[in-house]
Formats: structure tokens, sequence, C-alpha cells
């Protein structure tokens, strides 16, 4: 009977905690209302959510998150970017551009790029780039 108690216990932390998760992504964020210019279709590798881990160079860095989606043979973006300075937190659907292995932000100078078979973040055209690890 406790064994019953603990998986049922188990099971509800982990409908739980998938719920979270599914209420984060976009597809809950309702019908995209900007779609990506594409110049050429995406990377299969873009495709999905992904976040960009906090370089260890900085103290207060930004945050980086998005979802390239596919709706009606169309691209959008759900992004989410914090600033680390200011707090200030910028998310929805954005304007973006897809070139192939770039997905480049109309909004801000991000741009994201498949190498060495991952999805990279780069800001600005500066050298350093990020891992970004999917959701």
């Amino acid at each position: 009977m406790a064994r019953v108690a603990v998986s049922l216990v188990v099971g509800l932390l982990l409908l739980a905690g998938c719920a979270g998760k599914a209420a984060s992504r976009p597809e809950l964020a309702g019908t995209p209302t900007v779609y990506a210019d594409v110049v050429q279709k995406p990377n299969p590798l873009l495709l999905g959510c992904f976040m960009r881990s906090r370089p260890s160079e900085f103290k207060r860095p930004n945050s980086y998150r998005y979802c390239l989606v596919e709706k009606g043979g169309k691209y959008a973006v759900y992004y989410d970017w914090r600033d680390g300075k200011s707090g200030e937190d910028h998310q929805g659907w954005m304007p973006f551009t897809i070139d192939g292995d770039k997905l480049i932000s109309g909004s801000e100078p991000s741009a994201f790029v498949v190498k060495d078979g991952g999805v990279w973040h780069s800001y600005g055209g500066r050298d350093a780039v990020h891992r970004m690890l999917p959701e």
C-alpha cells in the first residue's frame, strides 16, 4: 500500500513539473503575431526551443531563450530575452530573419547559428559565441 502511495505522489510531481514546462512553450502562448522573413529554409537544428547557459565571464549576463516553430508553412519565433543589468524582460512573438544556418533577430543584435552540430548565440558581431542548450 505504501508503494502505491509513493508511486502516486511521484507521478503527480512529474506531471506538475511537465505542466510547468509545457506552460512556457510558445504553442501555448497563442497564434504567432509575427512571422520570420525566410531567405533560405532553416537548418533543422535551429527548430525547437533553446536557452543560453550563463557565460562565466559575465557578472550579470543577459538571458536568451527562443523557440522556432513552423505554423502553416511559415516560421515564427517566440523570443524571451532579459537584460541582466536592468532586469527588463522582453518576450513574445518577434521578428527574425532565417537564412539557412542563421536565425537573426530583428529586434536586437543577436544571431543564432548552427556550428559543430549545435546551436550557438552571438551578439552584435562579437567574436565570442555561447552554446544554446535545447529545452
